[in-house]
């Protein structure tokens, strides 16, 4: 019933953006060929936004908004009819994560006894993660959940956590997160860029254990050798691939399942949870289990949008970041229970569990390189083992 009510609900979005579109367009007197071309799209897509029948980007969607005069969430603003008042309404996108903002939208609505509404993008298709990163900075959107490492550009201290077994537990990580070093140069960092970063416990997770989606039986560091390895953009990710003796090769997430059928890639280093959902194994049926904590989520907020709030809505905000955090990472250890198990009876999908310290000692061996070479922060890592 949950899953048909957020259907209908991200329905009915779509189509009142359409028809806030359509209405722009009308009143500023241009006709669909003039803002199709303007906005780099075919007539017919524009006539799908504009009828509600397009699961349009969130990026067509913030050029249509430069182009009409308007930002990105006046798209997503509604009246609340039974009142005079409007609602003050957060807009949200999350990576991977859409099922997080539903129990955060709860307890937003919750925590602010109605007054602050967070409106989730739904069904709209998102391009990679540095795509929405910009939206974000730009104002087009308020909210963003994300994995910490994808803001490495703003702060590179963070490229070091991109490397697995950077923490030698979560205790471990929460120390550094709380350190002062962690404060200055990244929540610091972020904060001088106009983006807050919202969690106060650290408690989003993704994904569960770090695996990889592979073709054949991966059992050591040696069996990577000459395999095409799925990487999203980045430069170090890359070099760590290569160090690894693999090929790397870069394929945008919203494509990865395509790129495992087709050949384009021989492995998938992703995280346990995220495997079923996505259908990896349909075309490669060997999980071998790497361990490793969870990646540690972040809850971003336009400093803009926090500071327009009273001090009593900002504690609710936290407070709603907070309980959803508990809720979903909870609920992603109960739902991979299940998914594992229908993983491989639908696929057949062979979960490895193999020796891990050849792995440590080669993650461990090709970190300490880059950051000799500068590669990755020298003084993170140097943080990180006294925290």
């Amino acid at each position: 019933m949950e899953k048909i009510d957020r259907a209908v609900q991200e329905d009915f979005i779509q189509k009142n953006v359409g028809i806030k579109i359509r209405e722009l367009r009308k009143a500023g007197k241009m006709n669909a060929i003039d803002l199709a071309s303007k906005a780099g799209i075919s007539q017919g897509q524009l006539s799908k936004i504009e009828t509600g029948k397009a699961n349009v980007s969130i990026k067509n969607l913030a050029r249509l908004c430069r182009i009409l005069g308007r930002p990105l969430n006046y798209l997503f603003q509604t009246e609340d009819k039974s009142t005079a008042v409007r609602h003050h309404r957060i807009i949200a996108v999350a990576g991977l994560e859409n099922q997080g903002l539903h129990w955060f939208a709860q307890e937003v609505g919750s925590n602010t006894n109605g007054t602050v509404a967070l409106n989730s993008l739904g069904t709209l298709q998102f391009g990679p993660a540095v795509d929405q990163i910009d939206l974000i900075f730009e104002g087009s959107v308020d909210l963003f959940i994300e994995n910490l490492i994808q803001f490495y550009r703003i702060a590179p201290a963070l490229k070091q956590l991109s490397l697995p077994y950077c923490f030698r537990d979560e205790q471990h990580r929460q120390a550094f997160l709380a350190s002062p070093y962690f404060r200055e140069n990244v929540t610091e960092v972020l904060l001088q860029k106009g983006i807050r970063l919202l969690n106060p416990s650290w408690n989003w997770i993704r994904g569960l254990d770090w695996v990889l989606v592979s073709r054949r039986p991966i059992c050591t560091p040696e069996d990577v050798k000459g395999l095409k390895v799925r990487i999203f953009d980045c430069e170090h990710l890359r070099i760590f691939w290569d160090e690894m003796g693999a090929i790397p090769v870069v394929v945008p997430w919203s494509k990865v399942r395509k790129a495992i059928a087709s050949g384009q890639v021989d492995v998938v280093p992703t995280k346990k949870a995220l495997i079923y959902h996505n259908g990896f194994c349909s075309h490669a049926k060997y999980v071998t289990i790497l361990g490793d904590i969870p990646e540690i989520m972040g809850v971003f907020i336009t400093e803009t949008k926090y500071s327009s709030f009273s001090s009593e809505v900002q504690r609710a905000l936290e407070k709603a970041c907070d309980s959803a955090g508990n809720i979903f990472s909870l609920n992603l250890y109960h739902i991979e229970k299940k998914n594992e198990r229908f993983n491989m009876s639908r696929y057949r999908a062979a979960y490895l569990k193999v020796d891990l310290s050849p792995w440590r000692l080669a993650v461990s061996r090709i970190r300490k390189k880059m950051t000799d070479q500068g590669i990755l922060p020298e003084q993170t890592l140097k943080e990180v083992e006294k925290a």
